[in-house]
Parts: structure tokens; sequence; C-alpha cells
């Protein structure tokens, strides 16, 4: 099976992405499924994945590599309290999904990617030799980003926003999946794609 991740940035995001679901086992009762993840739309950025462009890009990716369907991950920009944010994004990721040719399961990440790096805090120490700990909801953090970047203002390695796929590769999935969970969640959109994908 072939799962193509869409996001705002191609390679700072949807690559972390493909690294971290890599990690993960997905299973039909014990036999073990064979899923590809396939980063797409190397030339849309930022809010123009809410745009008219990106449902030519997924339509034409689509069927270049023969996907089964496409992952589109988006940041809220905004806490899981703020229904509003979460109901007017879900709207327009909905419009995009009726466009385009294939199935889309929808990744709303909530504040921004970085929480789910605040779900495994101790990955991020070991990258940046810091020595923070981060014990409540990673969701419920503003601006993770902005404190990501604070954490490392006096270590000789800064974190920047390109260091995304490196750090996700340290990331332990399992320990992602356990802190960052509930309603609209890393983990509750884990078990939407082992339902898709069985």
């Amino acid at each position: 099976m072939k799962i193509g991740i869409i996001s705002e940035n191609y390679f700072n995001d949807s690559k972390a992405y493909k690294v971290l679901l890599d990690k993960h086992v997905f299973k039909k009762g014990k036999k073990k499924l064979n899923i590809s993840f396939i980063p797409i739309g190397k030339k849309i950025e930022g809010t123009y994945l809410l745009t008219g462009k990106v449902v030519r890009i997924i339509n034409t990716e689509c069927k270049k590599k023969n996907l089964d369907f496409v992952i589109f991950a988006k940041d809220l920009d905004a806490l899981s309290t703020d229904r509003r944010a979460i109901q007017v994004l879900t709207k327009k990721i909905e419009q995009i999904a009726q466009q385009v040719s294939i199935k889309i399961l929808p990744f709303i990440v909530i504040f921004e990617q970085e929480a789910l790096i605040l779900a495994d805090i101790k990955a991020f120490n070991k990258e940046y030799g810091t020595n923070s700990s981060f014990s409540k909801d990673p969701k419920l953090q503003p601006n993770p980003k902005k404190l990501l970047k604070k954490l490392t203002n006096k270590t000789k390695k800064k974190y920047k926003e390109s260091d995304t796929p490196e750090i996700f590769q340290q990331l332990d999935f399992q320990t992602v999946f356990n802190n960052h969970k509930g309603e609209n969640s890393f983990q509750s959109f884990i078990k939407e794609l082992e339902k898709a994908v069985i």
C-alpha cells in the first residue's frame, strides 16, 4: 500500500511525518502490512495547502505515484480548546477532499508539529544537549516551536524548523503515541490511519 503525505512544507513537515510513521508496524490480525509513506507536494508551502493548487497537485501525484490515499497534515496554530478553529480547518480540508479523486485522511496537528517533539522531550534533550522536562499535555502548549527555540537559546546547537526530520528520526513512536493523546491528537490520528489501511 502506498500512502501520500502532504503538508505545509514538504522538506520540514512531510519528510518528518514519514520518518515517524515508518517506525510503526501496521498489522492486519497477526500479519504485518507493507506500507510505504510517500511525501508529495514539493511546491506547496504554508497557506497554499488550503488553495485550489493543492487539488491539482494531489490528483496529479496520486495518479503518477499510484497512491491509495493521502494524509493531509495541517497545523491548527491554535490550542485544542479552540473549537471554532478546529471546525473551520476541518471544513476547509473537507472541501478539498470533495475535489480530489482519492481518499483524504486529515491530520490536524495541535498546536503545531513541534508539539509531537514535546511528546518525547527526552529525544529532544539528547539531540540538543538540553535537560528539559515536559510532563503536561503537549496539545495544551501554546506555540511549541517558540518554546523549543527558547530551550536551545543557550546551547551550542539551536533548534530550527529544518531540524524536524532529523529530530523525528530520534523520537520514540510509542512515547509520542502515549503522550500526544485525546481528541484531535497523534494517538487518535494513528487509530484512524490503522482503520484506513485494513
